[in-house]
């Protein structure tokens, strides 16, 4: 759990005065989320998910929560932000943008099974459709992410893993970005950013990493982080055939994309290994903090540049 703004019961209770949800009867911190401050809220009309945003700015959420407003007016299943009495997607508590949400049903996997990886590959290429239809706002070039993180956590490493950091930065530069096909992406959606019940969507959660970038990268992130199971060291064929045939039966990648597509999924393994690397060299305060392990997206890389 991660805890980096805590928030009192009358504070709480002051700040649910700004909306028409109720009032409040209890919360508590969520076991869940690394980068972003999040509670259930219980009130006399129902069940909530406050979150307090801590990993971008006030700035970046109209593009966000527009984001995701988009993606419900088109049927596909998302948390939407609840307004508050002067109509604003979100407000601020303890110095911090504040956004509630209606809380989902279901609960987020650990596992993911065949049909769930079916179900998130075509509500993925839906949600890419649908985001073809806004603006290119929040452009981010996720090569040169990966170039500026590298130099950060590079000296803090042993020789092997900075050869493998460089050699694998310095690839990241070959595939043609500008020239794939691009958009809004949620760009980190792991199985604890989808809520199932039983085998059914009940909706996508945490959109804070959401930018415009290649479709095709949204796909990487989402086969490396639905078909590899950290633990076993396994990347699952079957259910990345099943995810990806899911997808192709909605929108169909293009000849590049069908030629990028492992180079990408190397480039998110990369992406997600250096997040993890920086957040344990360079931690951030809060109240109760968790920092997955980097080596789990380490071995993921090394198994997909063995596999190139």
């Amino acid at each position: 759990m991660s805890i980096y703004t805590v928030v009192e019961h009358p504070q709480l209770e002051a700040y649910l005065e700004q909306y028409s949800i109720g009032s409040l009867i209890s919360f508590q911190g969520i076991e869940a989320g690394v980068e972003n401050t999040n509670y259930f809220v219980t009130t006399t009309s129902g069940e909530y998910v406050l979150t307090l945003v801590e990993s971008v700015t006030a700035e970046k959420l109209p593009f966000i929560l527009g984001y995701v407003a988009h993606l419900s007016e088109r049927n596909i299943a998302v948390a939407q932000p609840i307004l508050n009495r002067q109509g604003e997607l979100f407000g601020s508590l303890n110095e911090r943008p504040a956004v509630f949400m209606r809380r989902l049903k279901g609960a987020p996997l650990d596992i993911p099974n065949q049909v769930q990886c079916s179900v998130i590959g075509h509500t993925l290429a839906a949600s890419h459709q649908a985001s073809a239809e806004l603006a290119h706002d929040e452009f981010q070039h996720i090569y040169q992410w990966c170039s500026e993180v590298s130099a950060r956590v590079l000296p803090e490493l042993n020789d092997a893993d900075k050869h493998l950091l460089q050699e694998s930065v310095l690839a990241a530069g070959m595939i043609p970005w500008a020239h794939l096909p691009q958009g809004p992406i949620h760009a980190d959606l792991f199985p604890d950013n989808a809520l199932f019940d039983g085998d059914s969507l009940a909706g996508l959660i945490d959109f804070y990493h959401a930018c415009s970038a290649p479709y095709l990268y949204d796909l990487a992130v989402t086969l490396n982080a639905w078909c590899y199971d950290e633990q076993q060291q396994h990347y699952d064929t079957d259910k990345a055939s099943t995810l990806l045939n899911s997808y192709n039966a909605v929108r169909v990648l293009d000849d590049e994309e069908q030629q990028w597509l492992k180079a990408m999924q190397r480039v998110a393994a990369l992406r997600f290994w250096l997040s993890r690397l920086r957040d344990k060299l360079f931690p951030k305060d809060g109240e109760l903090i968790t920092v997955k392990d980097p080596n789990g997206k380490k071995q993921l890389l090394e198994h997909l540049i063995k596999d190139q």
